[in-house]
C-alpha cells in the first residue's frame, strides 16, 4: 500500500471518520489513566463482596487513657464503638468488627494485625481528648500524611467533621503530624499504613472542658457519637439501610488527589 494511497484514503469521509474516533479513544483512556494515577477513589459496597470495616476502641486494660471525674476513655471508647457497631450493621453490604469487646489491652501493632488479619476495608479508631492545661476544646481527625492513606482519610475525614459540626461541635479539623524519622507519628496509622489500610484516629471531644462536657456526659451521648461514626461510613461507601429509611447510594464524596510527596502539617504562625 503506497504512501499516496493512504493519504488520499484519510481524506474519505471514512477516513476522517476513523481519525476522529481513534483520537476520541486515545483521549479518554488518557483521561481514566490519569485519574487513576493522582486521585482515589472509594470502593463502594456490594452485596457479594461486603465491605469489611474494624472498628478500634482506644486504649484498655491498664492503659487507661484521659481520666476527667467520673469518666475514663477505655470504658467511654467502647460505649462508643459498639453503638457505632451496631448502627453500621443495620446497612446493606458491610461486614463489622471489634479490636476489642472488653477491657482488653491490646498493643496498637496488635489493633492493626487483627485489621489486616480480616482484609479490612478501613480501620476507625475512636478516642476522646485532653489538653495539658484544659484549655482546648472540639473535635479533630488524624490522618496519614502518605499516598493514598492520605487521600482515602482526607475524604472521610471531611464528613466525620461535618456531621461532627451539625451536631454543635467545635472543629479543629482534619491533621497529619510526622516524628523525627518522617513517617506517621501515631502508631495506629503508622503501621495501618504499612499495611496499605486506610486508618483515621477520630478525638471526638476533649473531657476536661465546658465547652465539650454536654456533648458527652451521658451514655446516650457517647452513643449519639458512635451512631454519628456509623453514618459517616454510610456517607463514605454508599451505604444503603431499608430499617432506618437511609440511602446514601447517591451521595457524592469530595475528590482528593493522591499526593506525590508527604502532606506535612501546616506549620505556619497561627491568625487568631
Amino acid at each position: 500500500m503506497s504512501k499516496k494511497f493512504i493519504i488520499s484514503w484519510f481524506r474519505t469521509e471514512a477516513g476522517l471518520l476513523f481519525f476522529t474516533t481513534f483520537v476520541i479513544i486515545i483521549l479518554v483512556f488518557t483521561d481514566i489513566f490519569g485519574l487513576a494515577k493522582n486521585s482515589c477513589a472509594t470502593v463502594y459496597a456490594d452485596e457479594t463482596n461486603p465491605i469489611v470495616i474494624v472498628i478500634d476502641p482506644g486504649h484498655g486494660g491498664d492503659n487507661l487513657g484521659g481520666q476527667y471525674e467520673d469518666y475514663t476513655e477505655k470504658e467511654i471508647t467502647l460505649i462508643t464503638a459498639m453503638a457505632m457497631k451496631a448502627e453500621l450493621e443495620k446497612y446493606e453490604g458491610i461486614t463489622v468488627y471489634l479490636t476489642r469487646t472488653g477491657d482488653e489491652e491490646l498493643s496498637l501493632q496488635e489493633r492493626c494485625d487483627f485489621a489486616a488479619s480480616v482484609n479490612a476495608d478501613f480501620l476507625f479508631c475512636l478516642h476522646y481528648n485532653m489538653s495539658a492545661n484544659h484549655t482546648l476544646f472540639g473535635a479533630e481527625t488524624w490522618i496519614s500524611a502518605f499516598g493514598e492513606q492520605y487521600s482515602k482519610g482526607y475524604t472521610f475525614a471531611s464528613i466525620e467533621i461535618g456531621l461532627l459540626q451539625e451536631m454543635g461541635m467545635y472543629s479543629r479539623g482534619i491533621k497529619t503530624r510526622l516524628n523525627e524519622d518522617g513517617v506517621d507519628y501515631y502508631g495506629i496509622i503508622r503501621h495501618s499504613t504499612e499495611y496499605g489500610m486506610p486508618c483515621v484516629l477520630i478525638e471526638h471531644c476533649h473531657l476536661d472542658q465546658e465547652n465539650d462536657q454536654p456533648f458527652y456526659d451521658h451514655k446516650d451521648k457517647l452513643e449519639a457519637f458512635g451512631r454519628l461514626d456509623a453514618e459517616a461510613v454510610a456517607r463514605y461507601y454508599g451505604l444503603r439501610s431499608p430499617s432506618l429509611g437511609k440511602d446514601y447510594s447517591g451521595y457524592q464524596n469530595i475528590s482528593v488527589n493522591v499526593p506525590s510527596q508527604e502532606m506535612k502539617p501546616d506549620s505556619t504562625e497561627q491568625d487568631v
